[in-house]
């Protein structure tokens, strides 16, 4: 019975999590912070936990707790232009991102390493596939959702396509696109969780897509981050 309840007072919270997020059009950040604490316990992560642990190669950084060194915007930017460090330092800067902004959580279990290995990552899983921000964030979350179940990216997943088909119809057909490019490419590629992004930081995003799989990157389509930086000279 009390099982039940926490269950019930999780949806609860993470219902009205969704709503704050999609009623910010995906900006409250807290919001999809508030989601992924509102799993820590759950049977949800379990299972989640479960498959990353089935990646050797995650559950090798998990078990270490790796994850790397704080993001250094400066020091990226003196790597060669189109290695990750240079083009990712380039990109964050363009969009007055801090890369460290994500909130905190202290690491006791193998579940809270992931969230934060998630939440310090994201913005590098933006730029290897080309989704952009915000306008593809859903492409992402299907990644996600596709590789290793990630709870809130899977709740985030459903709720964007219901609020499209329910308030959005117009952009029904941009948004499941999006979710299916994501899906399509989370099945063909590496697994992201597994990769230690810091270690490879010289090597160039062409590099990098070739060593993951991702052979059909995200470039020229509305939702990349390519269009939200149409300005930005690099080689995409």
């Amino acid at each position: 019975m009390l099982k039940r309840f926490e269950e019930l007072s999780r949806t609860v919270r993470n219902l009205h999590s969704v709503i704050d997020l999609l009623k910010s059009m995906g900006q409250n950040t807290d919001s999809v912070f508030d989601i992924e604490d509102n799993f820590r316990g759950s049977n949800q992560m379990k299972v989640c936990v479960d498959r990353v642990k089935a990646i050797p190669e995650a559950r090798a950084l998990m078990e270490s707790r790796y994850l790397g060194p704080a993001m250094d915007l400066e020091a990226l930017s003196q790597l060669s232009r189109g290695t990750l460090g240079h083009t990712y330092a380039t990109v964050m800067k363009a969009l007055d991102y801090d890369p460290n902004f994500f909130r905190q959580r202290e690491i006791e279990t193998d579940e809270d390493w992931l969230t934060m290995r998630l939440r310090k990552t994201h913005d590098l899983v933006h730029l290897v596939t080309g989704f952009g921000p915000t306008g593809g964030e859903l492409g992402v979350l299907s990644i996600q959702a596709v590789q290793i179940g990630y709870p809130s990216s899977v709740v985030l997943q459903v709720a964007s396509m219901g609020m499209a088909l329910k308030q959005q119809p117009e952009r029904l057909a941009d948004v499941t696109q999006q979710a299916a490019r994501g899906m399509g490419m989370a099945i063909q590629m590496k697994p992201l969780i597994a990769q230690r992004w810091e270690d490879g930081w010289d090597k160039t995003v062409h590099q990098w897509r070739e060593d993951l799989n991702i052979t059909d990157p995200v470039i020229d389509e509305p939702y990349s981050l390519k269009n939200r930086l149409p300005d930005l000279d690099l080689d995409w």
